[in-house]
């Protein structure tokens, strides 16, 4: 099965990207806790552990020199009660990216949102029936995108792809458009917590996921969608590109593909800074060129 989805052998990549002289990541995903109000099919962050508390995020804050963006992110980031103060530690000194699912998006985490978030991304796999059945409450979703959109934050979307989920990218991206959504960004499933519990048949190989984002591409020129279309396959080129600090400051490249929990153990955050991790971390090129565009699909 992992033969299927990650493809390690498919065509070399080249890049002109020069490591030397840098020192740090492009951005760092920290988890500020696990706990989530929906139990996504395709969900590989299942493991339950207890919240970062604002003392290490104060730590891994500090240790963050050099990055320029940071996701804070989740399970649902917007279950913290005190998001805003995190929120605070972080904003002056990095780009903030937010991932949710908008279910606790209300009129009073948007204003806070509005002033110390960049961008959000909210998870959106298609129409009502494809959202509700691989991740939850189609309705409530649109509910906090809307709430997001009345304040004028900037907006993406991710959707997960699964064989039975194909058709309805082309409704996702329509969908992207018609809220004005700056991106949408397709990604296939990770062999890891709720994902295993898939049939096999629900996996996309690299072809076929590559043939479905071709199409993509056709039907974006035909309809004039606006918005930036982008599709993250697992082929060697983007193995562990994501450096993900868990709730307890542990900091992992994501996804290794074979490990696993398909993450490399790089350090501590909250006891070393992201320099000292960089200078251990193997997956320095595919770090940037994931991040710059330049291995993954674009339209």
């Amino acid at each position: 099965m992992q033969n299927k989805i990650f493809n390690k052998n498919s065509c070399r990549f080249e890049s002109s990207v020069n490591l030397k002289g840098i020192n740090n990541p492009l951005s760092v995903i920290i988890q500020i806790t696990r706990r989530c109000d929906l139990s996504c099919v395709f969900c590989s962050e299942t493991e339950r552990m207890p919240d970062a508390t604002i003392e290490d995020l104060i730590k891994i804050k500090n240790n963050l020199k050099g990055v320029s963006r940071v996701y804070l992110s989740g399970g649902e980031p917007l279950l913290r009660n005190d998001l805003q103060d995190i929120l605070k530690i972080f904003y002056k000194d990095f780009i903030i990216g937010l991932p949710t699912n908008a279910l606790k998006v209300d009129k009073k985490s948007a204003l806070f949102i509005e002033k110390y978030v960049d961008f959000v991304t909210v998870g959106l796999d298609g129409p009502r029936s494809v959202t509700n059945r691989v991740r939850g409450d189609y309705d409530g979703i649109i509910k906090g995108i809307n709430i997001l959109k009345s304040k004028e934050i900037p907006l993406a979307l991710c959707a997960v792809v699964l064989s039975s989920s194909k058709k309805s990218v082309p409704y996702a991206c329509q969908i992207a458009d018609v809220l004005g959504a700056k991106k949408i960004k397709l990604i296939l499933p990770i062999l890891k917590g709720n994902a295993l519990k898939l049939p096999k048949s629900e996996y996309l190989n690299i072809e076929e996921a590559e043939k479905l984002f071709r199409q993509i591409k056709e039907l974006k020129k035909k309809f004039d969608w606006k918005v930036k279309i982008t599709m993250t396959t697992w082929k060697r080129e983007v193995e562990g590109y994501s450096i993900l600090v868990y709730p307890n400051g542990d900091t992992y490249a994501w996804p290794v593909y074979d490990k696993k929990d398909k993450v490399l153990f790089l350090g501590n955050l909250t006891k070393e800074s992201i320099k000292s991790i960089w200078q251990k971390y193997p997956f320095k090129l595919n770090h940037l060129n994931k991040y710059l565009g330049r291995s993954i699909n674009i339209t």
